[in-house]
Parts: structure tokens; sequence; C-alpha cells
């Protein structure tokens, strides 16, 4: 048996559904013995299982596999059980449901700090996204700091402008710094002299040094 089983209080509960979920599902048009068994990504009841005298083993078997079947299998095994064309008009969407979506693309340009989510189409370089993992931050023995020795570097949020060809740094009550993404031939010969050597999960890594204005930041 599916849905809230004529208890609706007991299933809010059980659910941890607020007022106001509650509100929002009825005004999605969800009543009783309807196909909604989730809306906004939050259930709309529960699936109860009865055991009685006439149970057998081998129905306890067979609801055990369904659920494997149905509920801990990937999605691609899910769509190759599927029969669409035998399913209610209110659940053909399932299918959809079930294939991979991309929803969302995150870079993280400096090493352990914030990502910086694209919101546009975005390069990829011959070594991934460009401007993934591009910089990173350096103790003054040059070795990596990373969210292990200092958790708050997650609180650090880049945003790339490659219009302005700048990368912003922010945190919380601080005024940000910007970085460039280029360098002109002036900037190379002065940050060749910087040129400085880390060491990353035992990998040594080389790269250069982006000014004292943004180490006074940090």
């Amino acid at each position: 048996r599916t849905g809230c089983f004529c208890n609706p209080g007991a299933c809010q509960w059980f659910l941890q559904l607020s007022n106001s979920d509650i509100r929002k599902q009825y005004a999605s048009g969800h009543i009783c013995s309807d196909y909604n068994d989730l809306i906004d990504g939050l259930p709309t009841g529960a699936i109860r299982v009865s055991f009685g005298y006439m149970t057998r083993k081998q129905d306890v078997d067979k609801i055990v596999n369904m659920i494997k079947e149905c509920y801990l299998t990937t999605p691609e095994a899910r769509l190759k059980r599927l029969d669409v064309e035998k399913l209610p008009k209110d659940l053909k969407h399932i299918p959809e449901r079930l294939k991979p979506q991309l929803k969302e693309i995150c870079i993280y340009p400096i090493k352990s700090c914030g990502a910086f989510k694209v919101t546009d189409y975005w390069p990829i370089t011959t070594t991934g996204f460009l401007y993934d993992r591009g910089w990173m931050i350096v103790n003054s023995a040059g070795l990596a700091i990373t969210q292990k020795h200092q958790t708050r570097l997650c609180l650090i949020k880049p945003i790339i402008n490659r219009q302005n060809r700048t990368m912003e740094l922010t945190f919380a009550d601080t005024k940000p710094v910007y970085v460039s993404l280029d360098f002109s031939h002036e900037e190379i010969e002065l940050i060749n002299s910087s040129f400085c050597q880390s060491k990353v999960c035992d990998d040594l890594v080389s790269g250069y040094d982006c000014g004292d204005e943004v180490a006074n930041w940090l």
C-alpha cells in the first residue's frame, strides 16, 4: 500500500514535512491516489508492506528482490526493466528522470578553495577545464596549503571574469583582491625572478608568484 494510509498527520511527521511543504504539495495538485510520489524533490507518502498469517517466505523474498532490482540497482539497469509503453500517462516522465543529466559545472581555480560555478559554456584544454586548479596557496617554505591545515580556505570564493581577464578573490567582510589571468612581457620578466617550486601530493610542480598584493590579502 502506498501514500499516507489515511493518516496525513503521522505521514507528515514521519517524512519530516513542514506545514508549508504540505500546502505546496496540495497547491501543485497532489491529491489522494494520484501518481505524484515526489514534488519539488520531497516525498508525498511512503510504501507499506503488510505481513500476516498467510505470508510465505517466497512472498518476503519477492519483496526483497523487488527492492533490490527497483531501488538498489543503477539507473541504467532500472531503465532496461521499464516497459515505457505500459506506463500510465502520469508516469511517462519517469524514464527521462532516470537518464543521466548534467546539472551543473563547477571549477576550482585555486586548490582547496571554493568553487566557481560555470553559468555559460566553458573551454576545455589539454589538461581539463580552463583555469581549473590553475593556482594554489603556499606557505613560506613553498609547500601547498590545503583544507587539511586551514579549513577556512573553502570560504575563499574565486570569481573568473574572462572578459576582464581577471580572477576576483572574495572572503566574508573583506575587500576583494584581483589576480590577472594574463601576464604582459614586462610582468613575465619580473615574475621569472620569483619562480618557485612547490610540492603537491608528493609531486613537484612549478609556478609563478602572483605578487605581494594577493599574498598580503591572504
